[in-house]
């Protein structure tokens, strides 16, 4: 790193409060005691849980390894563990199989020896290996090119994507039997197959890694792309495998089945060998002075200083980058990691903790994927991620080494955390959530037909019958996109897969930072992100150093940052409201109270925000004119007719209500199975009637998660006013009905629990169930 960062570092870390030096547990002290001897500590371990070392379970195959196959992937005589030699079988057999496996089981292998035995068997057998990131594919280039020195250069794996120089394409088209490529690349080079028949019509395996990525509208159009690669292969005669890795997710076969339209086996009992792991649950509200994102930053710190290894996630880009900037020093570096670095940026940071010139990374998802980042021993989540699928994910990276893995779950004090702390062993007991690909996205399914009848000509006894792909083919016929001729659709443009994304990417705007002594590369962040994180006068952390915004240009959406010297961070003041469109379902469970469930159009824009010196105070709040964003949406809306019905005074309405939307935004992702960003509300005035708005921000298939708030509103309005009675704050608190992200102040605690206690008794259920197919 450049002096002059390294600088910055120490001029903006905090200054910690005093803990060990650099060492770690003795024979006499296990981590949790040294941890309880740092000076920022306050009794925060509030669980400590253990799960108990697991041996390896061994098994050979039943048809055994070829010789050259055993001498390249286990020399010295090694042995597959049971799940991987599970796998090998079922592949040797021609069967399509799942691997759903935990992180640092060896999946790798498990696909690679297979489809090793497969190319050695057949000179001319190629496979195809995606992944949902270009970082994986490059991971996994790197083993594959060292797996095929030990075999004299007979697989020649190369990565075909869209960083591939032109004059190295067809080359590798030709010669490469193993191709890793990414489903945004594919879904492009399909257009061209006729340059891969050669390749295609040898296809031998097809390789889906961390297949649990693609749910929702991401599934849907990886769906769709899986379809006209199998299209493909079987008009030049391949029939290949498939081989899919996912991680801890409930319903691994069906998700296959749904994205592939084939049959799967499962192999989900690792063999793998695992260390002892503890996990600990870390109270942050024990600490009421000292913000979560910082007692993150401490404990990391500290951890590193015990000679550990640290990957510390965080749910935002924001607290990623804080916690980096805020946990180094002069000695002990933390590097962010996180989407939106260039690619030799995030490289850097993996090279960098492989071979251990760092022992710290604070990340957000980016890093949950598979990427080799070397032997890790502690994962610390600064927050809960949303879900137990990410909570395995995350804490999963560690335990690879020979010391005993660490996983320390920081919570804090929103009902979602104060619950999984009450409840922490069931919380790890605990079945993952289901996968789910929105696979009737008609907008999806009608882009894929268009290009697949651009591949080739579309019978249309090769689609599935079904109201979706039978309105879709109508809707491109209509639009002369699609020429009907008997039974066959023809494209009448050649080629449209230039013009048509593989997902429908929001425009963005580009950072540029000015006033450094070294380059830093333009950095870009869709419109969503500019204008909560980037509007003018906030503080844009980029790579762990502080940057000041001084210019928006929204015309040519560029954002120009200068370095923050002095340490400050701001909190977006953000104005949401909703304009209402079509009702989709109209419910009248009491006469007080309607319920509508609608399509709607979301306004977003930055009014102002509040800047916080280094320890957390305010000192400043600024407004700021920015633009207006809008997205469509499906929500609930709820409208009290009359209070005088429920004898709320008219007055105290608006605040009672305004506050009760708070709470059961706290409350709702418990019900819903949903991650905290999935759903979003408000509370609109509307004169003497007002709503509260849940809504759910996506263009596909939205109803799913609406559809569960509505099933569940009768129990989330309970649990809405136990969490606010239990609170012992006079008028309101973070813990029950204020939300930090919202500029609006108006509520009344009072009248939100007087609202809760009514409301609770409405059985909306039962009114569902009586009105679910009524038409707006």
């Amino acid at each position: 790193m450049p002096s002059d960062l390294e600088a910055r570092f120490r001029a903006l870390s905090h200054r910690a409060p005093a803990d060990v030096a650099d060492s770690g547990p003795t024979e006499d002290s296990s981590i949790v005691e040294v941890i309880e001897r740092a000076g920022f500590y306050h009794d925060q371990i509030a669980q400590s849980i253990v799960i108990p070392a697991r041996d390896a379970h061994f098994l050979e195959p039943d048809k055994p390894l070829s010789p050259q196959t055993r001498r390249a992937v286990l020399p010295g005589g090694g042995r597959l563990y049971s799940h991987q030699a599970l796998v090998y079988d079922h592949v040797q057999q021609g069967t399509n199989v799942v691997l759903a496996t935990p992180t640092a089981s060896g999946k790798t292998l498990a696909f690679v020896l297979p489809t090793l035995e497969r190319l050695l068997a057949d000179p001319q057998a190629t496979a195809l290996f995606l992944y949902p990131t270009k970082a994986l594919a490059y991971d996994q280039l790197e083993r594959l090119r060292e797996l095929d020195q030990t075999l004299g250069g007979q697989l020649r794996p190369a990565v075909y994507d869209g960083d591939t120089p032109a004059a190295e394409r067809a080359k590798i088209r030709a010669n490469a039997r193993i191709i890793i490529s990414n489903p945004h690349g594919l879904h492009l080079y399909l257009g061209w197959h006729s340059s891969w028949e050669s390749f295609l019509g040898n296809l031998s395996v097809v390789v889906i890694d961390e297949a649990h990525h693609y749910v929702g509208s991401l599934g849907a159009s990886f769906q769709g792309l899986l379809w006209r690669l199998e299209r493909l292969a079987r008009h030049y005669h391949a029939r290949p495998v498939i081989i899919a890795a996912s991680g801890t997710i409930a319903n691994p076969r069906e998700h296959l089945q749904t994205l592939t339209n084939q049959a799967f086996v499962v192999v989900d009992d690792s063999g793998a060998s695992q260390s002892e792991r503890t996990i600990l649950f870390w109270d942050c509200t024990r600490d009421p002075k000292t913000p979560p994102s910082t007692q993150a930053a401490y404990l990391t710190r500290h951890l590193i200083r015990m000679r550990r290894s640290v990957v510390v996630f965080s749910n935002t880009r924001a607290q990623a980058e804080y916690v980096a900037m805020a946990g180094s020093d002069r000695s002990h570096r933390i590097l962010p990691y996180r989407s939106g670095y260039s690619a030799e940026m995030r490289r850097r940071v993996e090279h960098e903790l492989r071979s251990g010139s760092i022992r710290g990374v604070s990340a957000t998802s980016a890093l949950e994927l598979g990427v080799d980042i070397g032997s890790l021993d502690t994962v610390v989540l600064n927050g809960y991620p949303g879900s137990i699928s990410s909570l395995w994910q995350r804490l999963g990276r560690a335990g690879r080494t020979d010391l005993d893995a660490l996983g320390i779950v920081m919570v804090g004090g929103d009902p979602i955390s104060r619950s999984l702390l009450a409840n922490a062993t069931e919380l790890l007991e605990r079945t993952p959530e289901h996968a789910i690909a929105a696979s009737d996205d008609t907008d999806i399914l009608t882009r894929h037909l268009l290009l697949a009848a651009a591949e080739l000509p579309l019978e249309e006894t090769s689609i599935e019958d079904g109201p979706g792909a039978t309105a879709a083919l109508s809707d491109l016929v209509n639009r002369d996109l699609l020429i009907k001729d008997g039974t066959t659709y023809r494209s009448t443009k050649q080629r449209p897969h230039l013009g048509t994304p593989f997902m429908e990417r929001e425009a963005s705007y580009e950072i540029h930072f000015q006033g450094t002594h070294d380059h830093r590369a333009v950095e870009r962040i869709s419109i969503r992100q500019a204008l909560r994180e980037a509007h003018k006068g906030a503080v844009f952390l980029h790579f762990g150093t502080p940057f000041r915004v001084q210019r928006v240009d929204s015309e040519r959406r560029e954002i120009v940052c200068i370095p923050e010297t002095e340490g400050h961070h701001t909190q977006p003041a953000l104005f949401r409201s909703l304009s209402q469109g079509r009702i989709l379902e109209h419910l009248e469970p009491h006469p007080t109270l309607g319920i509508e469930r609608i399509e709607a159009l979301v306004v977003e824009q930055v009014t102002g925000y509040k800047e916080f010196d280094q320890q957390g105070r305010q000192v400043a709040k600024r407004k700021v004119t920015s633009p207006i964003i809008s997205s469509p949406a499906e929500a609930v809306v709820l409208t009290c007719v009359d209070p005088i019905y429920l004898g709320i005074d008219p007055e105290d309405l608006f605040a009672g209500l305004h506050a009760l939307e708070h709470a059961l935004a706290k409350v709702l992702p418990l019900l819903t199975n949903g991650g905290t960003s999935d759903l979003a509300s408000l509370t609109l005035r509307n004169g003497d009637a007002p709503s509260i708005v849940i809504y759910y921000l996506t263009k596909s298939h939205p109803s799913t998660m609406i559809t569960k708030v509505i099933h569940n509103l009768h129990e989330a309005l309970s649990l809405a006013e136990h969490l606010i009675a239990a609170c012992s704050c006079a008028s309101g608190c973070p813990f029950c009905v204020l939300d930090a992200r919202c500029d609006d102040e108006v509520i009344d605690k009072g009248a939100a629990l007087a609202l809760s206690r009514l409301l609770g008794k409405i059985s909306v259920g039962t009114a569902l169930d009586s009105s679910g197919d009524e038409e707006g």
